[in-house]
């Protein structure tokens, strides 16, 4: 067994074996070519092997000299994932964070948590990317995007932040022309409003309270737009019918700007994503970052039910 004192002498191997030099390997390691020769001799004898062969030019691998690196290597990522660990719960966010999300989810949670996190932590700064169109994590460096379900062909590890349900809503006005409507499929002909990423002919599902399942295909929409916003603002400007997440509207809601359509009637279950690239222990920045988001879709969450249950109790 090699005992832990020793195992600055299977870094000091290791460097030499990834510079290929006494020399190089001092350099890197910031200590003299003695205390390298020293190391790697005493290496040996506690192993009781060679490990190099050394000639005026080049050190060379002997056999167990390989196999000793190989299980060197694992041991020292192994300390530095120790290390990581430790350094993430303890640092302080700094550095650039970098997030994408589509422009509505951007600005009702990533901004407020964002401008939480910067305003807590000076040496923190943020480049936000906020775009209904897909976005390139490699050609924008991204730490984190905040997306609505995962995309299939994703590398990213992705982590759940909560989920919304979507509904049908439209201004008081064009809502209470529509009243005679009982249930989804006779709304197929009204005027609808979509976002150019969904099909025209995109078939919605819908459930009421007693479980009973309509697909509806509305006509052609009257209007195709690009951004979630737009789509907000055109509801409420009495343009047409809209299918979209609870938490996108609930403001509009509230403030009288737009309705809920056929109320019993849920569409389908909508999951909000956080996707980062494969790594073990993200920087702080992000950890923070997506602690702050996590509160953030709690809160919010918390928020619906408290109104839910005043509206329920008029």
């Amino acid at each position: 067994m090699l005992p832990p004192r020793h195992l600055p002498l299977l870094a000091t191997f290791v460097q030499v074996c990834r510079e290929g030099s006494f020399t190089k390997a001092a350099i890197s390691l910031s200590i003299s070519k003695s205390v390298v020769s020293a190391h790697l001799r005493t290496l040996e004898e506690v192993l009781g092997a060679r490990l190099l062969e050394r000639t005026t030019r080049r050190v060379a691998l002997t056999q167990i000299g390989q196999d000793v690196l190989a299980a060197a290597d694992r041991m020292l990522s192994a300390a530095n994932e120790v290390a990581s660990i430790a350094e993430s719960k303890r640092a302080i966010p700094a550095g650039v964070l970098r997030v994408a999300a589509p422009v509505c989810l951007g600005t009702l949670f990533v901004v407020p948590a964002v401008a939480r996190l910067c305003s807590r932590y000076r040496e923190l700064r943020a480049e936000l990317v906020l775009s209904d169109e897909k976005t390139d994590p490699i050609a924008y460096r991204l730490d984190v995007i905040v997306s609505v379900n995962v995309p299939k062909d994703s590398t990213l590890v992705s982590m759940q932040l909560g989920t919304d349900t979507e509904i049908i809503v439209a201004a008081p006005s064009l809502a209470e022309r529509w009243q005679h409507a009982t249930q989804p499929t006779e709304l197929a002909s009204g005027p609808w409003i979509a976002h150019t990423s969904i099909l025209a002919s995109a078939q919605e599902q819908f459930r009421n309270q007693r479980g009973t399942l309509q697909r509806l295909t509305p006509r052609a929409p009257s209007i195709l737009v690009n951004t979630c916003d737009a789509i907000r603002s055109l509801v409420v400007g009495g343009a047409g019918f809209a299918v979209a997440p609870t938490r996108m509207v609930a403001e509009d809601i509230h403030a009288g700007r737009m309705v809920r359509v056929l109320p019993e009637w849920k569409g389908r279950t909508v999951r909000i994503h956080a996707g980062m690239p494969s790594r073990n222990h993200p920087p702080a920045r992000v950890t923070f970052f997506l602690d702050e988001l996590r509160d953030i879709f709690r809160a919010d969450g918390l928020t619906h039910e408290i109104k839910a249950l005043r509206s329920a109790a008029v």
